[in-house]
């Protein structure tokens, strides 16, 4: 069920009722007094089915995000064997604590803690947070406002605590009151938040999506061909005095900033429409050794003819963008699994735009909240997500990253306009919600106003609050359980 919640289609209240089996299984190995080998097994299972569905996907990867094209199928199950692993240690954490302390007031905690240690460290990976199944019931989303789409984790493990007490005899009417109260007073507060949003600030972007399949993009012989598209694409874009351009991710497939010819031909295109041009490209400088460092980059031309500092991605894809661990075990690095070896970035960079200021996600950094919400924080009015996700192919992927950026304009209050290469391009309110989108895998232009900001969120503010609340539950409930443990004994 969980996993289905994450496929194509209006299929997210499925997460309301997806942890109530595991519930139930899990309680009653904890009541057989289960050993610890047994417990983790149970949620071992439940993650490998979950993340197996998820990550279909990785199976469909292109020839050119997986140089060889075996390895997909091992990726697969190895991405399914390792991210299950976190549905394990649920299970034998919640099941162990609940020994002696009721499983209904571990398992939120349990599951929250989990996600976030599953979201940290070199192999941080947040995609699949049960959060994210919620972003086409848009009153829902809202809760992300005050904390992130941990939050939102937060209320749908509650609901399924509440779901599977109304199953059970004893206090079934109580539960079934409390599971309908914690679906629908969320709902209807955002509601009411969606009525009182903002409407349009009168300034537009436009959104280029060139569809360049990869073969072609990374081939280095089409170039030439490949910014003719998007320069065509833009003068026809320029028509409807836009307050700027955007192109996806490294765009033309090329160093645009540093090959004088295509440089100057961008330049002059911002000069001649009076529209500036903002573009994800490759980029390089020289380290203090001498050595080059390559950068997954995005920058702004503008019709002065002058351009901006670049911003380069700090948050890179593990084994597709570097090779994890590598500046702690070198030798990883001579490891060939196709990865680009990016160098990261460092710092947040704001834009000049006719909305304010702007601060850019590159492509995998739109699932990480504390990127975005570091941008708001350092002046950003308004967020670009730029992409490529042709290496998806036409899956689910394309479909579940762009959820994830819609958390991201909700739990800041601010629009942002996301730029793929093949699709999903849209532009998004204050609010997540879709303003204007293209069809995927076609060639076009989306033309459309951002939305004013809303007033800052007590996310932007405080930041993962859920996240450490429950931290600190379950370290409470840990020490609870300890204590007693010693009052049986």
């Amino acid at each position: 069920m969980l996993g289905a919640a994450f496929l194509p289609g209006p299929l997210g209240f499925l997460a309301w009722g997806a942890f109530v089996p595991l519930l139930i299984a899990l309680e009653a190995r904890v009541r057989s007094g289960a050993r610890a080998r047994r417990l983790f097994a149970l949620g071992y299972q439940f993650g490998l089915a979950f993340f197996l569905i998820g990550t279909h996907w990785i199976a469909r990867l292109s020839s050119v995000a997986i140089t060889v094209p075996w390895l997909r199928y091992p990726a697969w199950l190895a991405a399914g064997a390792y991210l299950a692993l976190f549905g394990g240690l649920l299970t034998l954490v919640a099941g162990t604590l609940a020994r002696r302390v009721p499983l209904a007031l571990v398992f939120p905690a349990a599951l929250v803690t989990v996600e976030e240690l599953r979201a940290s460290g070199e192999l941080g990976f947040p995609w699949f947070q049960p959060g994210y199944t919620q972003h086409a019931y848009a009153p829902l989303m809202q809760l992300a406002s005050l904390g992130s789409v941990t939050l939102v984790t937060l209320w749908l493990a509650i609901l399924n605590v509440l779901i599977w007490h109304a199953l059970r005899p004893g206090s079934r009417a109580r539960a079934a009151l409390g599971a309908a109260l914690v679906l629908a007073l969320p709902w209807v507060w955002g509601e009411r938040v969606l009525d009182a949003a903002p409407g349009a600030s009168g300034v537009s972007v436009a959104l280029v999506q060139g569809d360049i399949p990869g073969e072609i993009k990374w081939s280095g012989g089409h170039q030439r061909e490949i910014l003719d598209v998007f320069v065509r694409l833009s003068e026809r874009a320029a028509v409807n005095r836009p307050s700027i351009v955007i192109w996806p991710e490294t765009a033309t497939g090329s160093y645009l900033r540093k090959q004088l010819d295509q440089a100057i031909e961008v330049g002059e295109l911002a000069h001649r429409t009076g529209v500036p041009v903002f573009t994800g490209f490759a980029d390089y400088d020289f380290g203090t050794n001498g050595k080059p460092r390559v950068y997954n980059s995005a920058g702004l031309f503008r019709p002065d003819g002058g351009a901006s500092a670049a911003y380069s991605k700090r948050h890179l894809v593990p084994f597709g963008e570097r090779m994890p661990f590598q500046r702690w075990i070198p030798a990883l690095g001579r490891l060939e699994l196709g990865q680009a070896e990016w160098t990261p970035g460092d710092r947040v960079v704001l834009f000049p735009g006719a909305a304010g200021p702007f601060a850019c996600l590159i492509c995998f950094e739109s699932i990480f909240p504390n990127l975005s919400r570091e941008a708001v924080r350092s002046g950003a009015r308004w967020l670009v997500n730029i992409t490529n996700d042709e290496w998806f192919g036409n899956s689910a992927a394309i479909g579940q990253h762009a959820a994830m950026a819609q958390f991201r304009a909700v739990e800041n209050h601010v629009p942002l306009a996301r730029c793929a290469n093949t699709g999903l391009t849209e532009i998004l309110d204050a609010n997540g919600r879709v303003t204007a989108a293209l069809p995927t895998f076609r060639a076009g232009v989306l033309n459309g106003p951002l939305s004013k900001c809303g007033i800052p969120t007590p996310y932007t503010r405080l930041g993962d609050w859920p996240g450490v609340l429950s931290e600190i539950a379950l370290a409470v409930a840990a020490r609870v359980a300890l204590t007693r443990r010693k009052n049986a004994d």
